[in-house]
């Protein structure tokens, strides 16, 4: 390799990403029987079994990396999990807008704008994501294939973070389940437009 290369991929589908919809935050959920067999599909079609796996705490990534790889990740990286979403986490998208319709609307519309009472705000989440993958980036070994399993909200804040986006682009961000990107650095910079979507036999 020329320069370094971390694979960074959103946990497979889960029995709260709904329908219907619970908030999971930091919260652990299972892997749904679609999110498992979609993530053994998208295993099947990796070149290659990576060098070293890194993964959130998060059951339902660890889950994921069980299915594409076959094996448990080798390092967990606690500031890679998801956004804390308070008081949100756990109750049915539902639920939380009858306690409180304004807070969910302001989060599933502007999420920038504030955080839900008791989670983290955007800003928060982006600036812990990129110290952990800032040091994940910088510990890759010349010629070592890295992958990292996270989640949405992640993926999400370091593309704002690595385009040079402000969070206001947060939600116009597509992130479907098992979203596969490669980030191509020396070191994770703002502005430095080397993150990009691929395709698992894409991956070098």
């Amino acid at each position: 390799m020329t320069e370094k290369r971390l694979y960074l991929i959103r946990h497979g589908h889960t029995v709260w990403n709904g329908p219907p919809l619970r908030f999971q935050g930091q919260m652990d959920s299972s892997l749904s029987d679609a999110g498992r067999s979609d993530a053994v599909a998208f295993g099947k079609r990796m070149a290659y079994q990576p060098d070293r796996i890194v993964s959130s705490p998060a059951l339902r990534c660890r889950q994921t990396v069980a299915c594409l790889f076959n094996r448990p990740p080798d390092v967990i990286e606690p500031r890679c999990i998801e956004i804390g979403l308070g008081w949100f986490e756990g109750l049915l998208a539902t639920e939380a807008a009858e306690r409180d319709p304004d807070a969910v609307r302001t989060w599933q519309e502007a999420p920038w704008q504030g955080a839900p009472w008791g989670g983290e705000s955007l800003a928060d989440l982006q600036q812990r994501v990129v110290a952990g993958v800032s040091d994940i980036v910088a510990g890759i070994l010349p010629n070592e294939r890295v992958f990292l399993a996270v989640h949405g909200g992640v993926l999400r804040t370091l593309i704002c973070y690595v385009n040079d986006l402000p969070l206001s682009h947060y939600s116009d961000i597509p992130m479907a389940n098992l979203t596969l990107l490669e980030l191509a650095a020396e070191h994770v910079i703002r502005g430095g437009r080397n993150i990009r979507n691929v395709r698992p036999d894409e991956m070098i």
